[in-house]
């Protein structure tokens, strides 16, 4: 409260006090672009770094050469990280597909990975598409808000011009406070822009290393379903 006193009692309070509807307008739209903005980039950037390092802990642990069979033993302390969830996507397609097969010998690896793959890929697309929800809004902040404050820049202009010519005269009395407000919604366009520029090329990157750390993923594991799917085949020939 006493923070706010000083506001309302400062240049910059008076300017919003006195400020027209019109600046009022862009104003309150702009903070309420700009709290928006925060809130969606905050929680993005806790929810990208708890991922990341629940996923740095779970490659710790993960064996070179685990079984696609024990996938849920793997990520049981890796809640956060999203690729427990990929190798068991890929462990409930291959029991599935082997369940499926009724002779033994008609078990192909190769394809059997295929399927495991494709699984492993439309959750790693829902995952993507949950990472990327709302950074839409804050690229349209970064873009819209500047044009907001031209909008209220010119308009603060405009009545400063109106005023000149009512009054006859051109001091800084009569224009001033026109060009004040002009000026405040510059700066308010401009606060809510940058930081959601700047949050936006940060996700973007942070998601598409993600993507990308998915997508080795992705292959190690297909890798490993065909040599695990194909010892198995020779270790059951061999006991025959």
């Amino acid at each position: 409260m006493i923070k706010l006193a000083i506001l309302l009692n400062s240049g910059v309070g008076d300017i919003l006090v006195n400020a027209g509807i019109v600046a009022k307008v862009v104003l309150a739209i702009l903070t309420v672009l700009s709290i928006v903005s925060w809130s969606i980039a905050i929680d993005k950037i806790r929810s990208l770094r708890r991922s990341a390092r629940q996923t740095d802990k779970f490659l710790r642990l993960l064996p070179a050469d685990f079984s696609i069979f024990e996938a849920a033993r793997y990520g049981r302390q890796s809640k956060e990280s999203r690729l427990p969830y990929l190798l068991i996507e890929a462990s409930t397609a291959v029991e599935k597909q082997l369940a499926s097969i009724k002779d033994a010998t008609k078990v192909k690896p190769a394809e059997i990975a295929d399927v495991a793959k494709g699984a492993m890929e439309r959750k790693a697309a829902d995952f993507m598409g949950t990472m990327e929800k709302n950074l839409i809004f804050l690229a349209t902040t970064a873009s819209v808000s500047p044009f907001l404050g031209l909008f209220g820049t010119v308009w603060g202009v405009m009545n400063s011009f109106l005023s000149m010519g009512q009054m006859g005269s051109a001091s800084l009395a009569v224009v001033g406070s026109g060009v004040a407000e002009a000026l405040i919604t510059t700066v308010f366009g401009l606060g809510a822009a940058i930081p959601a520029l700047v949050a936006y090329n940060y996700l973007v990157n942070s998601i598409r290393r993600e993507g990308s750390l998915m997508e080795n993923f992705i292959s190690r594991v297909t890798d490993n379903i065909q040599k695990e799917i194909a010892r198995e085949l020779d270790s059951a020939e061999v006991s025959v």
